[in-house]
């Protein structure tokens, strides 16, 4: 049966060992269970109240580029 590999860290964030389900990438922050709870929640708040896609408008800007792409490859021959 697989078995995960444990490793002991010491939180980026707050400071305090924590052991995590992976071996860190070296130069890359890792965090306890609770600072990661907290970041993610901030990103997550973050990223949904400045994605707000309108359709509409999505559909004309896919339509113009696609337009323009088709434009571009009848010129090639």
């Amino acid at each position: 049966m697989y078995q995960k590999t444990m490793s002991e860290i010491k939180c980026t964030e707050c400071g305090n060992s924590a052991t995590v389900p992976f071996k860190p990438t070296a130069g890359k922050p890792v965090y306890c269970k609770s600072c990661y709870s907290k970041i993610r929640s901030k990103q997550r708040n973050k990223s949904s109240s400045t994605k707000k896609l309108d359709m509409k408008n999505a559909w004309a800007i896919c339509r113009d580029d696609w337009k323009g792409q088709k434009e571009k490859s009848h010129n090639i021959f």
